[in-house]
C-alpha cells in the first residue's frame, strides 16, 4: 500500500478550510492524504477572522453574513455543526442557534436632495438553507421573481394591478412549458416586455395616481421602479440566452450598460434596488466611491439572480462573530479529524525547480514563533463564555519568543511588522517545504493579493499568472466598530424592528464610504462589560478605501500605523457628517438642543479606557481597522477580468492547485460563497471529490474565453488527479 499523499494547504480563510473539510470527507482520506494546514499567525479565517478585545469585545475585518443564496456556504456548516456535535445547552450547540434567518434590510434613495430611507422585506419560504437541492439555477430564480412581482402588486391602482397580475400569470405559466433554452424566443421575454411596458406606462402617470392613493403613494412607486428591474433581469436574460452561453458572455459589458440595454427605465437605475449588488461587492475602481461602480454584467447578473432564490430567508447572519460562529466550529472538526495545522509559518515564496518549469519545487517561509511544547502543538482557542473564540493576539505562554511579542505588541499578520528581527537569528532562517519530502500536492489558498509577492516566480514564468495580476483589482477596504449607550430607537431610527424575526438594522446603499452599516445588538451579550457601562447598540461600518498609490514597502514598519490613522481620520470625518440622516436622535444638536444636526454626538460612545475623555476623544476607545495587508484586500470583478480568473486546476503547474473566491467559481464575485466554492473545486482538483455537479451554481457550459497561455482542455476538466 503507497503511502498517504502530502498535501500542503498554504492560508487559512475559508478556501483553505472548505478545501481541508471537504478532503476529509472522504471515507478514506486517511489512506488517500496528509493534509497540512499553514497559517501566518495565531488564527485562522482570512479575510473574515475575527478576534476578541477589550471587555471580550468582538473585532471583526467588516460586516460578514451569509444571504440566502449561500447554496454552498450554508450546508457547508450544516454539515460542520451536526459534525460537532456540541451538547443541549452548550452555546450555539446547533446550526438553527448559530445562523438567523431575516428577511428585512433598509435601502437608502437619494431623493429631492437628500437620502430617504427605503425599508425591504422579503418573503421568507420553507426551503432549508442546509438542503441546496431546490435550485435549478436560471428557472428557479425566474419562478421567485415571478413569485415576488405578483406579491408586489398590492397597492397598485385596481386596473393596473389586474393587468399585471393577468400577464404574470401567463408569464407563470410559460415558464415551465418551455424550455429557457429558447433564449429570446421564449414566451416569457413577450410576456414581460408587455407587463414592463404596463408598468413604465403607471410610472410616468404617478403624479396622476399620486392624489388617489396618496397615502400609499410612495410605496406604489417603489413597487414600480422594483418591478421594472426584476423584468429587464429576466428579460435580459432570456434575450441574451444564459442557459445556452452562460453569463460569462457578459463580463466585457459593465452591469449598467446591459441593464440599459435591456430596457431599464432612467429612475429605476439610479434607485437603491440595483445598487445593492455592486455596493455590498466593493465595485468602485480604485475603491474610490466617487467614481461611478463598475461590474462585469455576468458576474453582477449571476449574483443578482442567485439572490432571487434565497434558503428560507434572505439574510442568515451570524448568532456570534464570524470567528466563533464559522471559523472555530470548522477548525475543531478538521483538527477532530486529524487535519494538521501549522500556526505561524508565513509564506514567503513559491520557488520553481530550476529546470522543470512547471512544477513548484519548494515553498520558503518565516517560521514567526516556536512553540514551548512541539508535541502538543499550538493551542489557538480561548473560552468567552463558553464559546471557543480567537484572542486579539497570540497566546504568549505557548511560545518561546512570547515574552518578546508581548512587549513588542507585534501584529504578525501585518507584512510590515519587521518581525523576526536581528535578535531572533534562530527565525531568520527560511524554512524551506520541498515537493516530495514535504508535499505531493500544494493548494495555494491565499488572497490574489498575496501573489505578486509570493508567487514572482510563477508570474514571469506564465502569462497566465500575469494576465490575473494585471487585470483582476485587489482592493484595500476600512471598517469600525461603535459601542453606544443608547438604543437604536433612543438614537432616532424609525422603522420598527421585529425581533422575533432577528430584524436588524441592516444597509448597503447609505452614504459611502463606508456604505454598509448594520446594528447588532444581540452580539453584546457575548461580550464583557461592567454594569454601570453596558453598551445597548453595537454599530459596525464597512466599505472600500481609495487605492490609488503603491503601498509602502514592507520595510517602512511605521506604515500600518499611517493607514489605521487615516482610517480614524476618515471614520471621524463619516461620523461628523453623515450620521444625522440614519439616526437623528444620535446627534449633538438633538442631544443638547444646538449645535449640529448631522454629527454623531460622540460622547454617546461607552469609553471604559478613558470615561472622563470627552467629544471625539472618546473615539480612542472605539475599534477601526485599515485592511490593506496584501492577504486581506478585497478581490473585484471589473469588466474583461472574468476571463483572466483560473481554474482550481488551471495553475499550469502540474503539483500546484488553487482555492479562493479569486479563482473562477462561476459566481466569480469577492464572498464567502465563493471562497466555499473555490475550496471545494480544488478539493475536487486534488482527489476528483466534490463532483462537480454537487457544486451549487457552477457553471454547466464552457467557458468561452480562456485565459492567456490555456487551452479549452485546460479550463473544460481537471488535469490533476491523486490516485488512492
Amino acid at each position: 500500500m503507497s503511502a498517504p499523499q502530502k498535501v500542503a494547504i498554504l492560508g487559512g480563510g475559508m478556501g483553505a478550510l472548505t478545501a481541508a473539510f471537504e478532503l476529509s470527507s472522504q471515507a478514506d482520506w486517511r489512506e488517500r492524504f496528509d493534509i497540512t494546514v499553514y497559517q501566518m499567525g495565531w488564527r485562522l479565517g482570512g479575510k473574515c477572522a475575527s478576534s476578541r478585545g477589550d471587555n471580550d469585545r468582538i473585532e471583526e475585518h467588516g460586516i460578514h453574513g451569509f444571504v440566502g443564496s449561500y447554496f454552498n456556504a450554508l450546508p457547508l456548516m450544516g454539515q460542520v455543526y451536526a459534525e460537532l456535535d456540541r451538547k443541549p445547552g452548550q452555546p450555539l450547540a446547533t446550526f438553527e442557534e448559530a445562523f438567523l434567518g431575516s428577511d428585512f434590510t433598509m435601502q437608502w434613495e437619494f431623493k429631492d436632495g437628500a437620502l430617504v430611507p427605503w425599508p425591504v422585506r422579503l418573503p421568507p419560504n420553507s426551503l432549508s438553507p442546509k438542503d441546496p437541492s431546490s435550485y435549478k439555477g436560471l428557472e428557479t430564480s425566474i419562478a421567485s421573481l415571478l413569485d415576488e412581482i405578483e406579491r408586489s402588486l398590492t397597492g397598485l391602482p385596481s386596473l393596473l394591478e389586474a393587468g399585471v397580475k393577468l400577464l404574470i400569470g401567463a408569464a407563470k405559466r410559460t415558464l415551465f412549458s418551455t424550455p429557457l433554452s429558447a433564449g429570446p424566443k421564449h414566451p416569457l421575454v413577450k410576456e414581460l416586455t408587455n407587463a414592463r411596458k404596463m408598468i413604465t406606462d403607471a410610472a410616468e402617470a404617478i403624479d396622476a395616481f399620486a392624489p388617489a392613493f396618496a397615502e400609499h403613494a410612495t410605496d406604489l412607486r417603489r413597487n414600480l421602479l422594483t418591478l421594472d428591474y426584476y423584468a429587464t433581469l429576466v428579460i435580459g436574460c432570456l434575450n441574451d440566452n444564459v442557459v445556452v452561453n452562460g453569463y460569462d458572455v457578459l463580463d466585457d459589458e459593465n452591469w449598467s450598460d446591459w441593464l440599459v440595454r435591456h430596457g431599464i427605465q432612467a429612475e429605476t437605475l439610479a434607485s437603491p434596488v440595483v445598487m445593492t449588488t455592486v455596493n455590498i461587492c466593493y465595485q468602485s475602481p480604485n475603491g474610490d466611491t466617487s467614481r461611478a461602480a463598475r461590474m462585469g454584467a455576468g458576474a453582477y447578473v449571476d449574483w443578482t439572480m442567485r439572490g432571487t432564490a434565497y434558503l428560507g430567508c434572505s439574510i442568515w447572519s451570524f448568532a456570534a462573530g464570524t470567528g466563533e460562529t464559522v471559523v472555530a466550529p470548522l477548525y475543531e472538526v478538521l483538527k477532530r479529524r486529524g487535519v494538521k495545522f501549522e500556526f505561524f509559518h508565513k509564506v514567503e515564496a513559491l520557488r520553481l525547480h530550476p529546470t522543470d518549469r512547471r512544477r513548484v519545487a519548494s515553498v520558503e517561509m518565516t517560521v514567526q514563533a516556536t512553540l514551548k511544547d512541539p508535541e502538543a502543538g499550538y493551542q489557538p482557542l480561548i473560552d468567552v463564555k463558553g464559546l471557543p473564540s480567537w484572542p486579539r493576539r497570540p497566546l504568549y505562554d505557548q511560545l518561546n519568543e512570547g515574552s518578546i511579542l508581548r512587549a513588542l505588541d507585534l501584529d504578525l499578520e501585518s507584512y510590515w511588522n519587521g518581525w523576526p528581527d536581528a535578535a531572533h537569528p534562530h527565525l531568520k532562517a527560511p524554512k524551506v517545504l520541498t515537493h516530495g519530502v514535504d508535499y505531493d500536492k500544494l493548494v495555494f489558498a491565499i488572497s490574489l493579493g498575496a501573489v505578486p509577492y509570493l508567487c514572482k516566480e510563477l508570474v514571469d514564468e506564465d502569462p497566465a499568472w500575469r494576465g490575473m495580476v494585471d487585470n483582476i483589482p485587489a482592493l484595500q477596504t476600512q471598517a469600525m466598530q461603535l459601542w453606544l449607550k443608547p438604543d437604536l430607537y433612543e438614537m432616532g431610527w424609525t422603522e420598527k424592528l421585529d425581533p422575533a424575526k432577528n430584524e436588524v438594522a441592516l444597509s448597503g446603499t447609505y452614504f459611502c464610504p463606508p456604505n454598509g452599516n448594520a446594528n447588532f445588538p444581540d452580539l453584546l451579550k457575548w461580550e464583557s462589560w461592567p454594569a454601570e457601562a453596558m453598551p445597548k447598540a453595537l454599530w459596525y461600518f464597512c466599505g472600500l478605501m481609495p487605492d490609488y498609490e503603491p503601498p509602502a514597502p514592507f520595510s517602512d514598519t511605521d506604515y500600518p500605523r499611517r493607514q489605521s490613522e487615516r482610517v480614524k481620520a476618515q471614520c471621524i470625518q463619516y461620523l461628523q457628517t453623515s450620521i444625522g440622516t440614519m439616526l437623528p436622535g444620535a446627534t449633538v444638536r438633538a442631544v443638547n438642543g444646538l449645535g449640529d444636526p448631522m454629527s454623531l454626538d460622540f460622547n454617546l460612545l461607552v469609553d471604559t479606557k478613558n470615561p472622563g475623555a470627552e467629544g471625539v476623544q472618546r473615539f480612542d476607545s472605539q475599534f477601526w481597522r485599515a485592511n490593506i495587508d496584501p492577504t486581506e484586500r478585497y478581490v473585484t470583478t471589473p469588466p474583461g477580468s472574468v476571463r483572466h480568473r483560473l481554474e482550481a486546476w488551471g495553475s499550469g503547474f502540474d503539483n500546484l492547485v488553487l482555492a479562493g473566491d479569486w479563482i473562477y467559481t462561476g459566481l466569480n464575485v469577492g464572498s464567502f460563497e465563493g471562497a466555499t466554492m473555490g475550496g471545494k473545486l480544488a478539493a475536487h482538483a486534488v482527489s476528483g471529490a466534490p463532483a462537480l455537479d454537487s457544486i451549487i451554481g457552477y457553471p454547466t457550459v464552457p467557458r468561452p474565453q480562456v485565459p492567456a497561455g490555456r487551452t479549452e482542455d485546460d479550463v473544460a476538466r481537471p488535469r490533476l488527479r491523486v490516485v488512492g
